[in-house]
């Protein structure tokens, strides 16, 4: 299984039970503000929920450039990837 496999589900379980929606309507082009109705602060709460339950950073500088579900989803991959490399420097 592929690591995005493995992440996206919890990314989805994590982002439907904070956003209290359907996990259903996390498709990867959905957009947080439009049509997930995520404001600011929703926005950095969400950020805070996922760095936790992936033990990853999400500074603002990258957050500026999620705008769907499928950024959220590729970012936390990213950042989920460059901890593992960080702690297993031969991976």
């Amino acid at each position: 299984m592929s690591a995005v496999a493995e992440t996206e589900p919890r990314v989805r379980s994590v982002v439907a039970i904070h956003l209290d929606v359907d996990p259903d309507r996390l498709l990867p082009g959905a957009r947080l503000g439009e049509d997930l109705c995520v404001d600011s602060l929703a926005a950095v709460e969400l950020a805070m929920v996922l760095e936790d339950e992936f033990d990853i950073a999400l500074p603002e500088e990258v957050l500026g450039c999620v705008r769907t579900f499928g950024d959220v989803v590729s970012l936390v991959q990213a950042r989920v990837e460059k901890r593992n490399r960080a702690a297993d420097p031969q991976v």
